[in-house]
């Protein structure tokens, strides 16, 4: 009885904390503007009147300065906002540049668990004791994030590994700041105008898939499992073994593999060049052969051996994409290369999801913009990045929503990209780039393919044509029988039912609520008719007074959270405050 009080305790708490980051930072606007200023303590509230009509008003007139203090605001909030915020620097189909650069210095400042928790947590999940699960176990760990730490091991029969232990209690902790961010996206679904492209209950959504996903080490032993045997083949990528017997869903052992940094590789040697090379090769066999890639092929997360071979690691972040979309994203880059502007408009609109009415004359116009910005100058100084960035940047003005997958294999490109300008500094991006893009029209425009494309594309004409007459026939026949009828919508009468059923609640919910606390404050004063020493009118009186308090808390959550997503009274986001996710 007494944990869905607590839980709620713990929400208001958090909340209470985030309003208080999120003025010490500078954005008491949106604290006041989307009502969090209740939840400030007492003595820090003022008379801050803010209304949002577009994003423009969000971000400021110094996108930067913004940038800096959301970073701030985030590190300040801990692991779970951290995660969001490297999570939405993957996503510049919906962040402006600005926060994108920033949001990428997003770092885990944690700071490393006592070896005895460590050691506790391997025992209680492992289900043995540490000597008798390994036969050494270093204490000091190589690596310490937000949700993990890494220790060097050695198994009993002799193997080198690494274990990657989940810090006891995170999950919990994220699960409840998870519920607290998307009753903030509904709020801020309900006071900006413009949110329908940027849907921050959608993002919150996809990062809950994403970190819980990561939560689950299951999950990320799989993809390694399965990005091995894609590169069973390939002598040129390896990638660690799992240890399954070691392994579960907070605890994962790895092959150790002696490597170093990508970042210790001398630039400009033809060993950088080896390597560079053998990382293009598997960069184009993930996204365009197995439609399964590395989400943050960082230096971090590559390791280079002595002959060149290149050790991928860390897959809680991997993206894919399906056959179409390999096929869509072959035609962009044909359609690059060849600065075709109908081309690239036509690609980005069928790779996207447009939300209400797309200017296609003014969209292309954008495109032959960028195209003479960066292709029509020295191909090879062109910056893919930027560039790529520029028409991500351009579908997002004409309200052009891309798929999530397409974002981060946007920010990984760029990472790519940053790779291997450092390893060969004077690259002509071009002349690498151009054996790839033949190799890629080759495979995409063979003789096979094109005669199934056409026969497709006949079939689909075919079965147009064919049904054109009878669906004329039945609209003739509903136009005879007086079946057809004409119906004019306008949003703001078909509303005004809805908007006034919320109202005359809100005011039922209200009259309620103060006619209770007047019964409840009448009856609580002691009266002389007891049972059993107990007074009835003050029983009685107790519970009105706590049936007062529910509905007026039903009121403010509706008021705060279900207006957010519609008219009508959302009580999941209440119930889900109340209790916590399980």
């Amino acid at each position: 009885m007494l944990a869905p009080v607590k839980t709620a305790v713990k929400d208001i708490i958090r909340l209470r904390e985030i309003s208080t980051v999120l003025t010490k930072h500078g954005f008491a606007a949106v604290v006041y503007g989307t009502g969090l200023g209740r939840f400030l303590p007492d003595g820090e509230e003022n008379a801050i009147e803010a209304k949002f009509e577009s994003t423009d008003d969000l971000i400021g007139d110094d996108p930067a300065d913004t940038a800096v203090r959301f970073r701030m605001v985030l590190e300040d909030l801990g692991p779970t906002f951290v995660k969001l915020g490297q999570i939405m620097s993957t996503r510049p189909d919906i962040m402006p540049q600005a926060f994108i650069d920033e949001l990428r210095h997003l770092q885990d400042r944690v700071p490393p668990l006592e070896y005895e928790e460590v050691k506790t947590a391997v025992e209680e999940n492992l289900g043995k004791p540490l000597d008798e699960l390994f036969a050494e176990f270093k204490e000091k760990p190589i690596g310490a994030a937000s949700i993990g730490q890494v220790h060097r091991a050695t198994t009993h029969d002799g193997r080198d590994c690494v274990v990657k232990v989940q810090r006891p209690g995170i999950a919990t902790m994220i699960r409840s700041d998870l519920d607290i961010l998307y009753t903030a996206a509904r709020i801020l679904e309900a006071t900006i105008q413009e949110v329908e492209l940027y849907t921050p209950t959608a993002i919150v959504k996809e990062f809950e898939k994403a970190i819980l996903s990561e939560l689950d080490f299951t999950q990320e032993a799989r993809n390694i499992r399965e990005f091995g045997q894609n590169f069973e083949e390939v002598s040129e990528v390896n990638v660690p073994e799992v240890y399954d017997d070691l392994s579960n869903d907070r605890i994962m052992t790895l092959e150790f593999i002696d490597a170093k940094k990508l970042s210790q590789v001398e630039p400009g040697t033809k060993y950088a060049k080896q390597v560079l090379d053998n990382l293009l090769d598997a960069m184009v066999k993930m996204v365009l052969d197995d439609g399964f890639f590395h989400g943050d092929p960082h230096p971090g997360n590559i390791m280079v051996r002595k002959d060149a071979t290149l050790v991928f690691i860390d897959f809680g972040l991997v993206g894919r994409l399906s056959a179409g979309q390999q096929d869509d994203l072959v035609l962009l880059i044909i359609s690059v290369l060849t600065g075709d502007v109908e081309g690239i408009s036509r690609v980005l609109l069928k790779m996207g999801q447009p939300v209400g009415r797309v200017s296609l004359r003014e969209f292309k116009q954008d495109i032959v913009r960028i195209r003479d910005e960066y292709l029509l100058s020295n191909l090879s100084d062109i910056n893919v990045s930027q560039f790529v960035q520029e028409c991500t940047s351009a579908a997002q003005r004409h309200r052009i929503r891309l798929n999530p997958n397409y974002a981060v294999l946007t920010k990984a490109a760029a990472t790519i990209e940053g790779i291997m300008r450092t390893l060969v500094p004077d690259l002509d991006i071009m002349e690498v780039g151009m054996p790839y893009a033949r190799d890629l029209a080759r495979r995409r425009f063979t003789a096979k393919r094109v005669m199934q494309g056409m026969m497709t594309s006949a079939m689909g004409v075919s079965g147009f044509v064919t049904q054109v007459p009878q669906q004329l026939d039945q609209i003739l026949m509903d136009l005879e029988g007086g079946n057809l009828t004409l119906a004019v919508k306008n949003p703001a009468i078909d509303d005004m039912g809805k908007h006034l059923n919320t109202l005359g609640t809100r005011l039922f919910l209200g009259v309620m609520a103060s006619g209770l606390s007047i019964t409840a404050a009448i009856l609580l004063v002691p009266h002389d008719f007891d049972v059993y020493g107990i007074s009835v009118g003050m029983v009685i009186g107790i519970l009105l007074a706590g049936t007062a308090t529910l509905f007026f808390w039903w009121a403010l959550s509706w008021h705060v959270v279900g207006s957010a997503t519609s008219s009508k009274l959302k009580v999941g986001p209440i119930v889900r405050l109340l209790r916590g996710r399980d």
